[in-house]
C-alpha cells in the first residue's frame, strides 16, 4: 500500500538563523514546502558562532553546501591551537595543540568523509541560504511573529508584516527556531530549566590583519589575561575576520561598551597600536545554561536556541540546533507524505532533549573547567572587566613564577591543566557519538571509538559504489530507509519489504560494521534503527513498524 501526501499540510518555520535555514532546506529536499518568517532584513551580518562539528558538516553534505563552506572556512593548517597569552604581542602563557598526537590526527580522519570547519556564522547563513534559495525556497524577511497558540490541533501564528500589518494564519505544523528570546516559546507558555545568566558579555567585532601576531598560537581561541583586559580573541577566518568577548561587571551595563571603549580593549589585548583595526560591530549577550521543558507542544516544535541555550564553551549550540532539524526534517516529511504514524514525529522530543541536556552539561563543565587554568597560573582570564580602564594609561604585567628559571613546578601545573582542557575542544565524542534510545545519549568513554550501535550514526566507512569507493554514507537513502546486507546473504530469503526501504547489498563484508550474514536498518538521517541476522525477522519488523504506519509493512 502506497503513502497519501497531504497536499493541504502546511508548514511555516519561524526564524532562518542556522536551524531555520537547515530545516528548511533539508524539507524542502524531501518535497515538503515551507513558509519561512524571519524579523530581521536577511541572514546574519556578523561572525557570531565559528566552530561547525563533523556531524553538522556531514549534514550540509546532505543538503549540498558543505563543500562551499569548506572554501570560505580557515584553512586547516590554521586551525592548530588554543592559547592563553597576556595579549597576541606578549608572553605566551600556554597553548593546547587540537590535534595530540598522530594517532589523534587519524582518528579523525578516518571518522567520517568530511571534517569540522571554523567559518564564521554569518558565511554559514549566507550559502545555506542561497542554497535554499536554488532549491525554490524563499524567506519572508520583516515578518515578526508576535504570537502563537493551538487551536483545533492546528497551530496559529500571529505575524507583522514590514507594513506593521497583524495577520493570523494557520498551519499544521510550525518549527519555531526563532532563537533564544523565541516568542513562540513564550507565546505556549514552555518554561526553560537551567540557570537563565552565568555571565554578561561585552562584544565586539572587528577586520584587521592579525598575521605578524599570531606565529605559534595560530588558532580559533586565543584567551587574554593581560593587565587590562582579560577576555577571549576569536579568530574566524583566523588572519582578518576576529571578536573580542569580555565578561561585563554585574553593576555595568552594555551602554557602558560603547565602540570607542571596545576599540582601545582590541587594541590591548592584542598589544599592538600598529595595527590597522576596522570595527564592524560592537554588542552584548548573555550566557546561560538552558533547556526547554519541552520540545513539543502540539503541532509546535522548538527547534535550536529556541529549545536549549548552552555556553559558548565547546561549540556546541549551533551545532546542536542543526542536528534538531536532521532529526526532526525527515520525521515529519514521512508524516505528511503518509509514510508514517504521527506518532513518530513524538520521537523528536524523546530523542533530542536527553542530547540537548547532555550538550547543556557538557558546556557549563567545560566553562567551569577553565578555572583550573587560572588557578594554576594566578590570572583570572574571564574575570569581569572595567570599562573605564580605558580612560588609564596601560598597567605592566608582574612577572609570574613560570618566568623564573625556577618556576618549572609551575610551568608544568600550567601545562597540565591546559591539557585537562581537551574534552572542551576536542570531542568527537561530542560531535559524532550521541545514541538515541540510550540511558545516557553519549557513552562514557574518554576518547571516541566508532561502533555500530541502534540509536548511533551509522560509522563511517569507504566501500565500493556504482562510481567507485564512496563513503558508506552517501550510499544511503536520505529521503527513506535503507537495509544494508551482506554479502552472504540470499536476497530471496528475506521478508517481504515496504516501498520506503531501499535495499543495499554490500559486495564486501565492511569490518566492525558489517560482516556477511548480517543486515542494517538505517534511518534517513543515517542513524543505525536496527541490527541483526535474517533468522530476525521478529526484530526488523519491531523496529520497521516503530517508523512506519502498520498498514504499509507489506507491499
Amino acid at each position: 500500500m502506497k503513502g497519501v501526501t497531504d497536499l493541504n499540510c502546511r508548514i511555516a518555520i519561524v526564524g532562518a538563523g542556522a536551524a531555520g535555514l537547515v530545516s528548511a532546506a533539508l524539507l524542502l529536499q524531501r518535497g515538503i514546502d515551507v513558509d519561512i518568517f524571519d524579523d530581521g532584513d536577511g541572514p546574519c551580518t556578523l561572525p557570531q558562532a565559528h566552530v561547525i562539528n563533523t556531524r553538522t558538516s556531514e549534514i550540509l553534505a546532505e543538503i549540498g553546501a558543505f563543500e562551499e563552506l569548506r572554501t570560505i572556512a580557515a584553512p586547516i593548517d590554521r586551525v592548530q591551537s588554543i592559547a592563553w597569552v597576556e595579549s597576541l604581542a606578549g608572553r605566551r602563557f600556554g597553548r593546547l595543540d587540537l590535534i595530540k598526537d598522530q594517532a589523534s590526527g587519524a582518528s579523525r580522519a578516518d571518522a567520517s568523509a568530511v571534517h569540522a570547519l571554523n567559518v564564521g556564522q554569518n558565511h554559514f547563513e549566507q550559502v545555506v541560504a542561497a542554497r535554499l534559495a536554488k532549491m525554490g525556497g524563499a524567506i519572508r524577511y520583516r515578518h515578526r511573529v508576535v504570537g502563537a497558540a493551538v487551536d483545533n490541533a492546528k497551530a496559529v501564528l500571529s505575524i507583522r508584516d514590514a507594513d506593521d500589518i497583524i495577520s493570523t494564519r494557520n498551519y499544521d505544523y510550525v518549527l519555531a527556531c526563532d532563537g533564544a528570546r523565541s516568542m513562540v516559546r513564550e507565546s505556549l507558555g514552555i518554561a526553560m530549566v537551567g540557570p537563565p545568566s552565568i555571565a554578561r558579555y561585552a562584544s565586539a567585532y572587528f577586520t584587521a590583519d592579525l598575521s605578524h601576531l599570531i606565529g605559534d598560537i595560530s588558532g580559533p581561541v586565543a584567551f587574554v589575561g593581560g593587565p587590562d583586559v582579560r577576555g577571549v580573541l576569536i579568530g574566524f577566518d583566523i588572519a582578518n575576520s576576529w571578536a573580542l568577548m569580555c565578561v561585563m561587571p554585574p553593576d555595568r551595563a552594555s551602554d557602558d561598551f560603547q565602540p570607542d571603549v571596545m576599540r582601545e580593549l582590541i587594541y590591548r589585548a592584542i598589544g599592538d597600536r600598529t595595527a590597522t583595526i576596522r570595527l564592524d560591530g560592537v554588542g552584548s549577550w548573555n550566557m546561560s545554561a538552558q533547556v526547554a521543558e519541552n520540545f513539543r507542544h502540539g503541532p509546535f516544535f522548538l527547534v535550536g536556541d529556541s529549545a536549549h541555550r548552552f555556553p559558548p564553551t565547546g561549540g556546541l549550540g549551533l551545532n546542536t540546533g542543526v542536528q534538531d532539524a536532521h532529526n526532526l526534517a525527515w520525521k515529519l516529511a514521512f508524516v505528511i507524505q503518509g509514510k508514517a504514524r504521527a506518532a513518530l514525529l513524538d520521537s523528536y522530543a524523546e530523542e533530542r532533549m536527553p542530547v540537548a541536556r547532555a550538550n547543556c552539561a557538557h558546556s557549563l563543565d567545560n566553562a567551569m573547567k577553565l578555572a583550573e587554568v587560572d588557578a594554576a597560573l594566578g590570572v583570572s582570564f574571564l574575570a569581569p572587566v572595567d570599562p573605564t580602564v580605558v580612560t588609564r594609561a596601560e598597567s605592566s604585567m608582574p612577572a609570574f613564577a613560570l618566568d623564573r628559571e625556577t618556576g618549572d613546578e609551575t610551568r608544568r601545573a600550567v601545562a597540565q591543566a591546559i591539557e585537562a582542557q581537551r574534552r572542551h575542544f576536542d570531542s568527537l565524542t561530542h560531535e559524532l557519538g550521541y545514541v538515541y534510545g540510550a540511558r545516557e545519549p553519549y557513552p562514557e568513554e574518554e576518547s571516541y571509538a566508532s561502533s555500530l550501535r541502534s540509536g548511533g550514526r551509522l560509522p563511517h566507512a569507504l566501500v565500493a559504489g556504482p562510481l567507485g569507493m564512496a563513503s558508506l554514507h552517501a550510499l544511503c537513502a536520505g529521503d527513506g530507509l535503507t537495509l544494508l546486507i551482506g554479502k552472504d546473504i540470499e536476497i530471496g530469503t528475506l521478508p517481504a519489504l515496504p516501498a520506503q526501504v531501499v535495499l543495499r547489498q554490500m559486495p564486501e563484508a565492511i569490518p566492525n560494521i558489517l560482516n556477511g550474514s548480517e543486515m542494517i536498518l538505517i534511518r534517513p538521517d543515517g542513524h543505525v534503527a536496527w541490527v541483526g541476522s535474517v533468522q530476525d525477522s521478529a526484530g526488523l519488523d519491531g523496529a520497521l513498524n516503530m517508523i512506519i504506519r502498520s498498514d504499509m509493512l507489506t507491499t
